[in-house]
């Protein structure tokens, strides 16, 4: 006879992939007992050592500025970074089993698969049972609120909650990428597989069952090389013109025979010197993009992305492109994905994160309310984590208040989005406006302030400007003169253009606002003026472009520049005559990455007396948003400080601290690109905090060796001052100190 059990919780989290993770953490650090329910024996879903796919996000792998997410994800993010940058996949495992397991709130449930749902009136769910493969377990789980993290949405859809299956039509929400008549095709699933240099001759001989890929058109229409591994082969797709749900046995068995007979072909058709490789790891259980999507009372659309449109009931943000894909998969006879990009970073609403008829359930992940379309951006890892962050955070309010997810929405908005903002989540444009935060209130000041921006370094190397180049920087209040560094070898002229940047979150150039063609003598060597004379009507980001010149050298620095970006262009085709080039996003023929010199800056100055002021660090934002939203100052081996004071004696016990992880960078979990640092440079490493009392500083908190971006310190005991020190001691590497954000209460 098999054990029966009941567990009792506020909130139970079904499906242990990031979005899960991130929903059962944030539920759990709100202090409401959470029970997080997974079917597999690992954590991490898609991107599990079973499966192996990079946690992509808003970023875009890079293209996106500024984009990398924060919260839970952040700090998932961050501290793989240090433990595991050869991207070790176990390793990956064991960090979310750690995060987990940290949490005394969360009772975690493995290899256990949810079988039934039982309702109350149709409306509301009572309580869900599954059984705990190889421990005969059966146990029914019971909580006032359920989040459904499960991908492909097995308690929503046993509860009877509305769903969408398939493409919608391009009329039903007026979308471009739509298909002209709607149909139940999906994106399909996907299997990856390692290889390994043994140093040694090593034979294959392919199974039966391998595919004979040369008969088919994979060959023509797929790039296929020996140093591929893993996500490189995320066009080995299949089954979306199936039941990718129901025929998932059949997809594995087709998707095994596909790689088998890759690894064949690789091997064996004498057009590889892969002698040598043999396969070290070929996955067995299919990585799924898409089946149900539930209803909410809201469904996100092209449009919403692309316009990127402000929600008042925002959340969090997404950016990866909307990333469609054949229904065929590797079998389709053309390109393996459509994308649209949009200008930057778009919004996500709560109300895609929660059932429109199912009265106590939460979504996350990739079964939220979105059209088939909306779905190609928001399903990949990063993102779905933070939805379930948010998912987690709304369901703590619910329970809080003892509300329905609408409630949320309607009477709680408010104090939901705050709570998130406390907790680090990626939020853009709400400020901090928390009442019980006592920094709000403080006058601050600090030892020293950056108000040049000055890229220069000694040993600058030359650039020769046979691309354009180009830079953003913050404009706080406002920008007269820009000095470039640079040298000529004969005479020339030098086409200078700058750009606005559209939204606060935008950085690509939008709308022309100025240029200038200067004349430059033979042999200059110095700094050349620039007269921008710009004063928009609130903080935000210029977009200077410097135009294709031969005969003109700029010089790039050898380090960051917080709130700065610099870039290079990549025509998509040859421009000629560049006085006439449209550089804004109204040219499909250019584009701009940072990434051929990244984490360098040419050679510039100009003067900013706002833009990196220690007011910043109460301003309500904790990341670049219209400008860099923290306070900045060199670093020169001493340290410095920034001071809070208040009028009279406070009542203090809790300290949050955000400083700068440099967002702009891009962090995956698994191999994509490696960074040269483990630690990010920009985070602070060592520090003191002091009070002030009877006329003196005491030290109340010390840390040497932080790694992280968000800290919050609950002391013991409470303490009364009028007067709190931060002294930043040293850095993880770079030559500024930064941080975006002080929080008292």
């Amino acid at each position: 006879m098999m054990l029966e059990e009941n567990v009792t919780a506020d909130i139970t989290v079904i499906g242990g992939g990031l979005a899960g993770v991130c929903a059962a953490i944030a539920a759990a650090r709100l202090n409401h007992k959470v029970t997080l329910v997974q079917n597999r024996g690992v954590l991490g879903g898609n991107s599990s050592s079973e499966i192996r796919v990079w946690v992509a996000g808003a970023t875009k792998h890079g293209v996106n500025r500024y984009a990398r997410e924060t919260g839970i994800m952040g700090e998932l993010f961050v501290e793989n970074q240090y433990r595991n940058p050869e991207g070790n996949p176990y390793l990956w495992d064991a960090l979310l089993m750690e995060k987990v397991k940290e949490e005394s709130n969360i009772r975690l449930f493995l290899n256990t698969e949810i079988m039934t749902v039982k309702m109350q009136d149709h409306q509301k769910i009572e309580s869900i049972s599954g059984f705990m493969s190889g421990s005969e377990r059966l146990i029914t789980f019971k909580s006032s609120h359920f989040i459904d993290c499960s991908g492909d949405g097995i308690v929503a859809f046993l509860a009877g909650a509305k769903f969408r299956l398939g493409r919608e039509s391009r009329v039903e929400f007026n979308e471009s990428l739509a298909p002209l008549h709607e149909d139940k095709t999906t994106l399909g699933s996907t299997l990856f597989f390692y290889t390994k240099d043994l140093g040694r001759p090593v034979k294959y001989v392919k199974p039966s069952f391998a595919r004979d890929i040369t008969k088919t058109s994979i060959i023509k229409n797929r790039i296929i090389k020996k140093e591929d591994n893993g996500c490189a082969y995320w066009w080995i797709e299949w089954g979306g013109e199936l039941d990718v749900l129901h025929d998932n046995e059949k997809i594995r068995d087709e998707l095994q025979a596909i790689v088998y007979g890759i690894w064949d072909y690789i091997k064996n058709s004498g057009n590889y010197d892969a002698d040598n490789l043999t396969l070290e790891w070929i996955g067995s259980v299919p990585g799924k993009r898409e089946y149900r999507r539930f209803e909410g009372d809201y469904t996100l659309k092209q449009t919403d992305i692309e316009e990127q449109v402000l929600f008042k009931d925002r959340i969090g943000f997404g950016g990866w492109s909307i990333d469609l894909h054949p229904a065929s998969g590797v079998y389709n006879d053309s390109v393996g994905a459509q994308h649209s990009v949009p200008d930057g970073i778009y919004h996500i609403p709560y109300r895609i994160l929660y059932s429109k008829n199912i009265n106590n359930l939460f979504l996350a992940g990739r079964d939220v309310s979105t059209s088939h379309v909306a779905f190609g951006t928001v399903r990949v890892m990063a993102t779905c984590a933070v939805m379930g962050q948010a998912a987690g955070t709304a369901a703590a309010i619910a329970v809080k208040h003892n509300a329905n997810p609408r409630d949320v929405y309607l009477h709680y908005l408010k104090e939901y989005q705050q709570t998130l903002l406390r907790e680090d989540g990626a939020i853009l444009g709400i400020k901090n406006q928390d009442e019980h935060d006592l920094a709000r209130q403080a006058d601050i000041t600090s030892t020293s302030t950056l108000t040049e921006i000055n890229t220069y370094v000694a040993n600058a190397e030359p650039y020769r400007l046979t691309k354009a180049a180009a830079f953003t920087i913050p404009v706080d209040p406002q920008v007269n003169q820009l000095d470039i560094f640079l040298s000529t070898e004969k005479a020339t002229s030098l086409i200078v253009k700058w750009y606005s940047t559209g939204n606060p979150q935008n950085y690509i150039p939008d709308t022309l606002i100025g240029k200038q063609k200067i004349k430059i003598d033979k042999g200059f060597n110095g700094w050349q003026e620039v007269k921008v004379n710009y004063k928009p009507s609130h903080a935000q980001n210029l977009f200077v472009v410097i135009e294709k010149n031969e005969d003109c050298i700029l010089y790039l620095g050898n380090q960051e520049f917080a709130g700065v970006l610099s870039y290079v262009n990549n025509p998509i085709a040859e421009l000629n005559q560049p006085e006439l080039h449209d550089y804004s996003r109204k040219s499909p023929l250019l584009y701009w990455t940072n990434q051929l010199i990244n984490r360098r800056n040419f050679v510039f100055r100009v003067k900013q007396a706002n833009a990196f002021q220690p007011t910043k660090i109460i301003n309500g934002y904790v990341r670049p948003y219209g400008g860099p939203n923290m306070w900045v100052t060199n670093f020169n081996g001493q340290p410095e400080a920034i001071e809070l004071s208040w009028k009279g004696l406070q009542n203090m016990k809790q300290i949050n601290l955000t400083f700068n992880d440099d967002v702009n960078e891009d962090i995956i979990n698994l191999h994509h690109h490696r960074t040269y640092f483990d630690e990010v440079p920009e985070l602070v490493k060592a520090f003191n905090l002091y009070y002030w009392k009877n006329g003196s500083w005491k030290r109340w908190w010390s840390v040497d060796q932080n790694r992280q971006r968000h800290l919050v310190k609950e002391f013991e005991q409470p303490i009364q001052t009028n007067k709190l020190k931060l002294e930043l001691l040293q850095t993880n590497g770079s030559q500024q100190f930064s941080l975006f954000e002080v929080r008292v209460y």
